[in-house]
């Protein structure tokens, strides 16, 4: 009978725990920062690609590739937040760790490059063939020169990714046990590389480092180190009411908006996204955590943005298949053609996500 009642706390101390562990890995401040920055991307390569055009907002538009720098520093940041309890010096945290971050980014990635290099390519047999070894195992942004073959001007982004799903668990180690001032030195010391990084480049015409996973490291080690520092800075109330508020939050996207666009009119530097950085990362800096605390009412427990959160790596990889679809039909009105585009995307989301991804992760980790 004891033994009973035992089993059965135990059960009910297990199960308030999963939804504890499950409460704190919803933030729907980041959600929302990971659906902007995924459609800001896509309205970008709409404008580069079929030639949709936004207005007084198209300066800003053509710019958009500088979300990548918030994708990489909110993959950091949400990962900390996620595992922050869990040792992944463990062989069995970090075993289970690889086996999710793995299974949820590669099954559609190959199936995206697979149908990518049978319909789209344009390489021989042989090229595709010595490339392989590197594609599957995500090594293309080692090579900044394979930027243009194939499908890497999109896929550079998961191969940056899976260097930094490497590293994750030695840092977040670190991190964790860095007091407040050595986390602040080290994140100083990150920012300014890559915010001075991006001049060297353009004084010295070398090479760009816009897919260098170097960079995009140290991005995701920036999102680290926010959210380390976080837990210390969120205990200071004043803090928390100056900088983590709604009004606080749009002044700074609006400060975004207007910062790109005046750097773009003023003709400093267009194409070179990372060196756009100067506007841009310190503005990441201050919304991620902004956007980790706030609360949004009702929005909260939102089953729409939870789910278009979900499938925004599908919504990335879809975009292959949208443009060549989108030239195919031959759409001249502009709105049309955005919004038909903008459709296709989630559709094929949607399609990627229910078919490929759930099963084969939910298959993978049980």
């Amino acid at each position: 009978m004891n033994e009973n009642v035992l089993s059965k706390q135990a059960s009910k101390q297990a199960s308030k725990q999963a939804s504890k562990q499950a409460s704190k890995q919803r933030l729907i401040g980041l959600d929302l920062f990971r659906i902007s920055a995924a459609l800001i991307v896509m309205l970008f390569h709409s404008a580069i690609h079929i030639g949709c055009n936004y207005g007084i907002f198209q300066p800003f538009i053509l710019m958009g590739a500088v979300f990548m720098t918030g994708f990489f520093m909110l993959s950091g940041y949400s990962l900390y937040y996620i595992y922050e309890e869990k040792n992944l010096l463990d062989i069995k945290y970090i075993i289970n760790f690889y086996k999710k971050r793995l299974s949820g980014i590669m099954p559609v990635y190959y199936v995206t490059a697979i149908l990518y290099i049978i319909f789209l390519g344009r390489e021989t047999i042989l090229q595709n063939i010595i490339i392989a070894p590197i594609e599957i195992l995500g090594l293309q942004s080692a090579f900044s020169s394979l930027f243009g073959y194939s499908h890497n001007g999109g896929t550079w982004f998961i191969s940056c990714i899976l260097l930094c799903y490497v590293f994750f668990p030695l840092i977040q180690n670190i991190v964790k046990q860095m007091e407040i001032k050595y986390k602040a030195i080290v994140f100083i010391i990150n920012t300014a590389v890559l915010l001075y990084s991006p001049f060297i480049v353009h004084v010295f015409k070398t090479s760009w480092i816009y897919s260098n996973p170097f960079f995009r490291i140290l991005e995701f080690m920036d999102g680290i180190l926010l959210a380390g520092m976080f837990q210390d800075f969120k205990k200071i109330k004043f803090i928390c009411k100056i900088l983590f508020n709604k009004a606080v939050i749009l002044f700074e996207c609006v400060l975004l908006v207007i910062g790109v666009t005046i750097l773009y009119k003023a003709g400093i530097a267009c194409g070179d996204y990372m060196l756009y950085s100067v506007v841009c990362l310190p503005l990441f800096c201050l919304m991620l955590p902004a956007l980790a605390y706030i609360k949004l009412g009702s929005l909260d427990n939102s089953k729409i943005i939870k789910y278009l959160s979900q499938i925004s790596y599908c919504f990335f990889l879809a975009q292959f298949f949208v443009w060549p679809l989108i030239r195919i039909m031959e759409i001249n009105n502009n709105v049309l053609k955005i919004v038909i585009s903008v459709i296709l995307c989630v559709i094929i989301a949607v399609v990627l996500n229910y078919f490929i991804e759930k099963p084969v992760k939910k298959w993978i980790t049980g």
